[in-house]
């Protein structure tokens, strides 16, 4: 794995005057026209890792061989720039190891058909900053509020040193002395006139109409330009981790990317994140042009208005990274569809409930819900996608979402498992990258979550709170990110800038590392958040006088109104003070009044509201995955001739609505597949002690006259459950013995909570009546038996350690345990 300096690129520690400060300095390439179109040749492309070209084929790289002319020394690569179009760079002076006062110097050697041809620029990028304050509404803007004059748009340029290529047929431009100057004011509200310059941008441009080829670019610190310099940075290897996406792109084929987040992730921002004026030769220099939504002929592609809804759509760090992605593979916008799943107010436990609708395009292209426009289907919008073999499924899920209410505080890596694990299930082979908001390294704890996931999924981390917090040293942090938190246009930039390098690739080619299908789980919670949600609303006989409710397992995402200001929710009889708890009046896919999931599996749990007319108006819960449930109604149960009898639940029975009370001494008893079960009962007044022997030893002894309070102070003789947990996965005994009093029995849950089948082991062969096998190796509990032809094992036949075989003929085997 990459130290975290090596995949950012980070030269800190090295001595920047004596190398080259330029990412892909020898322009290092893949070609995908092989899988594309069966090109034989791979010695050019039409986009350089590292570098940026507005559109593909605006430059070829090509191999030095193949370039045409015989370079001045040995080079790897030539880059032949088309008549009016550019290269260029963005360096981040935390990157290089660079700082204010520095000099630095560029060198760039080439061929030109005419003279100054090439024009090579440093540019000195800077925050926007300037003295005093403004406001939307100063320009007919409906947001009247009052901002500092800093943040608006993107960064600004002004021009350090420029060069031009002579007179010569072969060349080497030099761009020398280019001071980097730079002062701030720290502070929320310091709109100052100062250069608050925190990167450089590197442009390499052709003025002429003939072509003109480039190669060994080298950016110094220092007076004198050097070059064949060794280069201080690396590409990272990030795509080896996203081997089907970049496949994908390669090949030319549709992609379905999910943007998961918040506001910070869908560009909302204060103030909005509008078009301005960017020339700073303009009088209207950073004033807003037009409204919020975007105006697709002011950036020459009217076509593309159907796509992105809003300005901050268009700037932020996902739609700025599709933008990349075509510019980078030749692609048109109809086949990158940018499902954005980010919605203010919204964190991870709340997207849980979102998944299915986002996942399957169940929305339609909305403005507020996913950065569409509207108006055209999702069919019309992305025709390729739909006619894929595979359908318009998601490919890659981008993480955000560490933004608003905590849930479950460490233990929310669990939440972002779960939803890992969600999309494994649903849609095998989707892939993943991480690369979530951090400001000053001190924004959110979820990025040391996805850190945890990423060493355990395999799953590309791309970290960008450390450039970020790095980049404070070069500027007011403020003017960087507002006071607010939300970033705008300049600091989105920078993040996708970050996050490209994800998507670039370079010959030679390492093997990828495949992400991880549904390995061991990193949070045993995470258990609880992998399965689907099923929706309790208004009036269903699960809300129990619509305010409180039992849930299926571990985890609920509800929606609550009320009169107060937070309606006050209880867990198990207890306040919990999780969440927002604000009221709201319907159910909402990315937002909700209360989450919470860090409760004990196989345990009944209560969740209510209270407070001035607080009433639930929905709830989702999830059921884990491979629960089954045996009600004493079920055949498999031996009763000892007890008769089952109905039972009426208040709670909407989902322990089931029938029973059967165990005299006291007496014991009923059932067989079951399981890792871990969960016994459900009455709770009654002259309720005796429930015994639970599981394959022969004691695991339980449970009261159950026990009556649970709830929010308004009422006892209540209902439904209880008990989980019984980390049970070798096997055949168990369960045998239910009442002690003291009769016991009110409902049945039991049986879990298969294994990650995997890795563990599973198969025994198989054939066998006669009466022969006996014994395992090489103990199960760890009683396996599940399969047979065929005439053959048969008896239950009581059969241990962890072999079995004996009965039935009328010869046949087949299966024993399947850990």
């Amino acid at each position: 794995m990459l130290s975290v300096a090596a995949s950012l690129g980070l030269a800190l520690w090295v001595a920047p005057a004596d190398t080259n400060l330029l990412l892909n300095p020898q322009f290092a390439f893949h070609s995908f026209d092989n899988s594309r179109s069966a090109d034989a040749a791979s010695y050019r492309s039409g986009s350089v890792p590292g570098w940026s070209s507005a559109v593909y084929n605006d430059v070829r790289v090509i191999r030095s061989p193949q370039a045409g002319f015989r370079t001045a020394f040995p080079v790897e690569a030539v880059v032949a720039i088309q008549p009016g179009k550019k290269i260029e760079q963005l360096v981040l002076l935390a990157e290089a190891g660079l700082d204010h006062g520095d000099q630095v110097s560029l060198s760039v050697f080439g061929r030109q058909a005419k003279p100054d041809s090439l024009r090579a620029t440093i540019h000195l990028l800077r925050l926007d900053s300037a003295t005093g304050t403004w406001s939307p509404g100063e320009f007919g803007l409906e947001d009247k509020r009052t901002f500092p004059r800093h943040s608006r748009g993107e960064l600004v340029a002004s021009v350090g040193g420029q060069a031009n290529s002579g007179t010569g047929v072969d060349f080497e431009t030099k761009v020398e002395g280019v001071t980097i100057v730079g002062a701030f004011t720290e502070g929320p509200d310091a709109a100052t006139d100062q250069p608050n310059t925190i990167a450089l941008m590197i442009e390499l441009a052709n003025a002429s109409d003939q072509v003109v080829s480039v190669y060994s670019p080298c950016l110094v610190r220092g007076g004198s330009a050097l070059n064949r310099l060794p280069a201080a940075r690396s590409l990272p290897e990030y795509y080896r981790g996203l081997p089907r996406t970049i496949q994908k792109l390669w090949r030319g084929e549709p992609l379905h990317i999910v943007a998961m987040g918040s506001s910070i992730d869908r560009g909302s921002a204060n103030p909005p994140m509008y078009g301005y004026d960017e020339d700073p030769s303009s009088p209207t220099f950073k004033q807003p042009l037009g409204t919020r939504d975007f105006d697709g002929a002011r950036v020459g592609h009217p076509e593309w208005e159907p796509y992105i809804a809003r300005w901050q759509h268009y700037f932020t760090y996902t739609g700025r990274l599709r933008r990349a992605l075509m510019a980078r593979y030749n692609l048109p916008m109809d086949r990158l569809l940018l499902n954005m799943m980010a919605v203010d107010g919204s964190s991870i436990s709340e997207a849980h409930s979102g998944f299915a609708a986002y996942a399957s395009l169940a929305l339609p292209p909305d403005p507020e819900a996913n950065g569409h426009r509207g108006g055209k289907s999702w069919q019309e919008l992305y025709p390729a996608l739909f006619a894929r073999p595979e359908g318009a499924r998601p490919d890659l899920v981008i993480f955000g979402s560490g933004a608003n209410e905590k849930v479950d505080g460490a233990d929310e890596v669990a939440l972002f498992e779960g939803a890992i694990r969600w999309f494994q299930r649903h849609y095998p082979g989707i892939e993943f990258v991480f690369c979530m908001w951090q400001n000053r390294e001190g924004y959110t704890p979820n990025t040391g979550h996805l850190m945890e996931l990423a060493l355990r999924y395999q799953i590309p981390y791309v970290d960008l709170g450390v450039p970020l917090n790095l980049t404070t040293r070069y500027g007011n942090s403020y003017a960087l990110v507002p006071k607010d938190g939300h970033p705008q246009a300049a600091a989105h930039d920078i993040w996708a800038r970050v996050l490209e390098r994800a998507f670039e690739v370079a010959d030679p080619v390492v093997s990828g590392v495949a992400q991880l299908h549904l390995p061991a789980r990193a949070h045993p919670a995470a258990v609880g958040w992998e399965g689907d949600i099923t929706t309790h609303s208004a009036g269903s006989p699960r809300l129990r006088n619509n305010s409180g409710l039992l849930l299926d397992d571990t985890m609920v995402n509800l929606w609550a109104s009320g009169k107060d200001e937070a309606v006050t929710v209880k867990v198990d009889g207890a306040e919990h003070r999780g969440s927002r708890r604000r009221p709201m009046g319907a159910r909402d896919l990315r937002n909700s009044s209360f989450a919470v999931g860090r409760l004990t599996l196989g345990d009944r749990h209560v969740v209510e509201v209270a407070g001035t007319e607080a009433r639930l108006v929905a709830a989702d819960t999830k059921v884990v995955p491979g629960r089954q449930w045996h009600g004493v109604d079920s055949a498999r149960w031996e009763l000892a001739g007890l008769t089952p009898q109905p039972y009426t639940s208040a709670w909407g029975a989902p322990y089931g609505g029938v029973q059967v009370v165990v005299p006291v001494g007496q014991s009923i008893a059932i067989e079951l597949p399981a890792t871990d079960l969960s016994v459900a009962y009455v709770d009654r007044a002259d309720g005796g002690l429930l015994r639970v022997d599981v394959s022969g030893q004691s695991r339980l002894e449970q009261a159950t006259n026990v009556a649970f309070t709830d929010a308004a102070g009422e006892a209540l003789w209902m439904e209880n459950r008990k989980g019984i947990r980390n049970l070798p996965y096997g055949l168990h005994q369960v045998r239910l013995t009442a002690v003291e009093a009769p016991v009110a029995v409902l049945g039991v849950f049986s879990y298969d909570t294994r990650p995997n089948l890795a563990n599973e082991r198969v025994v198989r062969g054939q066998a006669v009546p009466g022969e006996a096998l014994s395992f090489a190796t103990p199960f760890a509990a009683r396996p599940l038996v399969r047979t065929g032809g005439g053959l048969l094992v008896k239950s009581a036949d059969l241990t962890p350690a072999g079995a004996t075989f009965s039935g009328t003929g010869p046949g087949w085997y299966e024993f399947v345990g850990e």
